[in-house]
Parts: structure tokens; sequence; C-alpha cells
């Protein structure tokens, strides 16, 4: 494999992927009135409920065979390439992007790896769910500006009853960064957790014991905030820290939560996943992603340094 891809490398493979995706569409669709014409007069497309049933039943097995030749096509003749694109996208290209923003470095690229569950129930930062059904992965660590880090997608889930069954409903699916070993910033003796209120009630998990009230009412207004105890909560949100931490979460746009714990800070964000790539947009503009995704980064370090 290549040590190195560029972006234009990466718009040649694309293009190609996404002409063959046309052409196999355009074949698929061409088909139809050739499937369609097979059922109507054949044993499959009669029944004893006249020409309007016999239609029906004609049209709804064209369709599922034409979606049928179309996955088939597209597995035979795109899967390979799109698994090269995927790999060259996310083992090579995102961390090379990321390494020309000012302040990464020792960056690695993990795709299939994650927080462990465990993780995630002890930074309680959002609801950990169901172990058994706990997803991460596109594992990115480094060191931005002096401070390591590590982000991952996450979705957590649980198990809901209904209609007298069970079914699997998500709780969280987003992105955790860990930022941590910064050893110029304070320390939080316990947990102190920062939950912004437009965060449903099941997407937080276990809260520590003391509800805390700042002095500042814009940030009271749109975060909980629950600590082990008051002293290690003022102790963490200093004027500065609180101004920053809105700042953030003003800035992401999204669903915000943090938490401090030891010499950690998690911080969920509620949003798309990380490092997708797709055939169907310009590398230019799944570049601004990646950078975007690179700034989240950026912009929570910047809670830390006051």
């Amino acid at each position: 494999m290549e040590q190195t891809i560029t972006a234009e490398d990466l718009e040649k493979l694309r293009i190609k992927i996404h002409k063959k995706e046309r052409i196999i569409l355009i074949v698929s669709i061409i088909c139809i009135p050739l499937y369609f014409v097979l059922f109507f007069y054949s044993d499959i497309g009669k029944t004893k409920d006249g020409i309007v049933m016999e239609i029906i039943v004609s049209l709804v097995a064209t369709v599922a065979l034409a979606i049928g030749t179309f996955a088939l096509l597209w597995f035979m003749f795109i899967n390979s390439s799109y698994k090269k694109f995927n790999i060259l996208f996310k083992l090579k290209y995102v961390t090379q992007t990321i390494e020309n923003v000012y302040g990464f470095s020792n960056l690695q690229y993990s795709p299939f790896l994650g927080f462990k569950w465990e993780d995630i129930r002890n930074a309680a930062v959002v609801n950990c769910g169901i172990q058994k059904y706990f997803e991460s992965e596109d594992m990115l660590d480094g060191t931005y500006d002096g401070i390591n880090f590590k982000i991952s997608d996450v979705t957590t889930q649980k198990i809901v009853r209904k209609n007298k069954g069970t079914k699997v409903e998500e709780i969280f699916s987003g992105q955790i960064l860990c930022l941590f070993d910064f050893d110029d910033n304070k320390v939080s003796d316990g947990h102190l957790q920062i939950f912004q209120k437009e965060f449903l009630s099941d997407i937080i998990g276990w809260k520590a014991d003391c509800k805390i009230h700042t002095e500042n009412e814009e940030f009271n207004s749109k975060f909980k905030i629950y600590s082990t105890d008051e002293h290690n909560a003022y102790y963490i949100l200093t004027p500065q820290r609180i101004e920053k931490i809105m700042e953030f979460a003003n800035s992401v746009g999204v669903q915000t939560a943090l938490t401090f714990t030891g010499n950690k800070m998690f911080v969920a964000i509620k949003r798309h996943n990380m490092f997708d790539a797709a055939y169907d947009i310009p590398i230019e503009k799944q570049t601004e992603d990646i950078l975007k995704d690179a700034e989240i980064i950026q912009m929570a370090k910047n809670i830390l340094i006051l």
C-alpha cells in the first residue's frame, strides 16, 4: 500500500466508483420493463383476482428483482473498489490531513478500534447502555499542543419492552473525545458532569450526588451540573472555564456534554460519524469535514488552557 495518498488520487478513485454505480443503476432500470413482461406473462404474475391484481403482483416482483440486480452487480463490480478507496481514505488520508494542521502530532488512526464500554461507563458523560449492544470505532489518538487525546465514534443502546416484546433502542450516537494527562491544569477530585439541557433524560447515565448552581445564570440556563461535592465543582468551574464551555457548545452547534474526572476531560457530541468515506461526495468536501472534526479537538483543548 502506498505510504501517502493525495486528494487527487482519491478523487480519481471516487469518480471511477461513482461512474460504475451509475452504469449499474442504468442497467438495473433497463431491466425493469423486461422483468415486468416476464412476470406478467408467467405463472408468478397470474392470480384469480383480475388484471389489476396481476399488474400489482408483477410490479412488486419486478421492483424486488431490479433491486436485487443492482445489489448483485454492485457487489460484483464495485465492492472491491470501494474497499480499496475506503482503506486509503481512512488509514492514509485522514491522518495526513490532520497532521497538516498546526499542533497535531503522534497521530494514530484505527478504523476498527474505539473506546471500551467500561471507559464510557466510568466517564459518565453519556448513558453507556447495555454492554452487549455497545459500539465504538474510528479511533483517532495523538497529541494536540502538548495534550494527549482520543476521539472515537460511539453508539450506546438499551433494550426496551414494546407490545409484549423487546426491542433494541439507540440511546446515544456521536463522538466522544477524551483529553488526558494535562500536567498544568486542575485535576478533578471525583466526577464533575455538565449536561446541555437539550440532552434527553435517557441519554444521561448515572449522575453525581450534588446538583450545582453557579453564579453564571446563562450557564445555569443551558446546562445541568452535577458533582461529587460542591468544593470540587467550584474548583474546576472557574468563571473563565464556564465561558469557554459555553463558547465550545455554541461553536459545535449540537447537543454536548462534558465530564471532568481525575486528569481526564470527556466530551460527548451528538453528531454524524467521523471520517466516513463517501464516493458520491467530492474529496474536497470530505477534506473540509475532516478538518471540522480536528477543529472540535482544538476547541475542546481551549477549555483546559485558561
